[in-house]
């Protein structure tokens, strides 16, 4: 089987499915976009560097594609061309990875309809205070039902809910959990050790993300765990009001901008936990990722992350929006290194043991995708 996979918004997604199904025998065409894989790997030429620090298996064939903003006139002819390198390509099937107002992809989707079309709701359900209209977010989602022969979804609660939202029938749902970050760990090429008392909050500052709530935990953690220092590496709307709540500016260092996979790598290197306080959400790849790293996390009860934290065992949830609760649970790993260490381990040994099951059920959906694809 050869398998057609589109990831134009997160690249380490389409990275990490593409090295799960090489491990199980299946060969993929990769088509990614050019700009988001330049910041992913820091490169001029990303394709190069993709091989050369072995991010995609050499028997990969990978598609960079420059594409204009969303509303831009040129996006119709672009994912046209995009259309025709995959019937050039003569997948078996294709692979889309969705993410929320991803429209272009939903047409994508009927370009393809003569290939069996597989689609990932990254983030099903529109998170809550995002620039994003939710209409806007439904309305791509709708289509892309439409044009897909088969829905994955990475949270068990949301089959459910992609029925209920999109009118898709449960026979056509497929759960698979979210995998592994397994190239996150290909960036390690100097290991750094873990920093104590580090707590690093990652990736984009947007209103549902919650940073707000880490930042008024910081004077309790403090008082408890003088040492303890928050490290930011964030981009995104919301950064800078949250940097306006910050009391003790030492307890605290931020990085501004987009980290690339090699940076991306040492902050987790150095972390002793890591704070995801969202105040909405779906899956978390930055949960994943800790995990590859042998990083406990601290999560709060949104969305689908209660299943893929293991209370007391691969980190602690505490309620949204409670920075109290957040902070006790955060000085409760930082004070007892033992447990710290413990649920880190925990955490190794719970990702590498679902990087088959992950391969297995999605290769499931696909052949399910195949036959359903047949009879229409």
């Amino acid at each position: 089987m050869r398998v057609g996979l589109v990831c134009l918004v997160d690249v380490d997604y389409g990275l990490d499915l593409t090295n799960t199904l090489h491990e199980m025998g299946i060969n993929v065409n990769l088509y990614l976009s050019h700009g988001r894989t330049s910041k992913a790997v820091d490169a001029d030429r990303p394709l190069e560097r993709l091989y050369e620090l072995e991010l995609v298996p050499q028997s990969c064939k990978v598609c960079l594609f420059r594409l204009p903003r969303m509303r831009h006139l040129s996006s119709f002819a672009i994912y046209r061309k995009l259309s025709q390198s995959i019937h050039d390509d003569r997948v078996d099937v294709v692979h889309i990875l969705a993410g929320p107002a991803e429209i272009w992809l939903a047409v994508l989707a009927y370009f393809l309809r003569d290939i069996p079309v597989i689609s990932t709701m990254i983030i099903p359900k529109p998170n809550i205070k995002e620039s994003l209209s939710d209409i806007v977010v439904l309305a791509g989602y709708k289509l892309l039902a439409y044009g897909s022969d088969m829905i994955i979804v990475n949270g068990a609660n949301q089959v459910d809910l992609v029925g209920k939202l999109y009118g898709v029938p449960t026979n056509r749902i497929a759960y698979v959990p979210l995998g592994p970050r397994i190239t996150a760990a290909k960036w390690s090429a100097c290991k750094k050790s873990e920093e104590p008392g580090t707590i690093l909050f990652f990736g984009a500052a947007r209103p549902h993300k919650g940073l707000e709530f880490l930042i008024r935990a910081q004077p309790e953690i403090t008082r408890q765990v003088p040492h303890a220092r928050i490290v930011i590496a964030s981009y995104g709307e919301d950064l800078e009001r949250c940097k306006q709540m910050i009391q003790d500016s030492s307890k605290f260092e931020i990085h501004e901008g987009f980290v690339a996979g090699d940076m991306a790598a040492a902050f987790f290197e150095r972390a002793s936990l890591v704070a995801l306080p969202y105040l909405s959400a779906s899956t978390s790849g930055i949960l994943m990722t800790a995990y590859v790293f042998g990083k406990p996390v601290v999560a709060t009860r949104v969305g689908s992350l209660p299943e893929y934290v293991n209370e007391g065992i691969t980190g602690f949830l505490v309620p949204p929006s409670d920075s109290v609760q957040l902070g006790n649970a955060v000085t409760r790993l930082l004070l007892d290194d033992s447990l710290r260490y413990q649920m880190g381990q925990n955490a190794i040994h719970w990702v590498n043991g679902k990087q088959e099951q992950i391969g297995t059920e999605t290769l499931g959906a696909y052949e399910k995708a195949i036959c359903i694809h047949k009879k229409t």
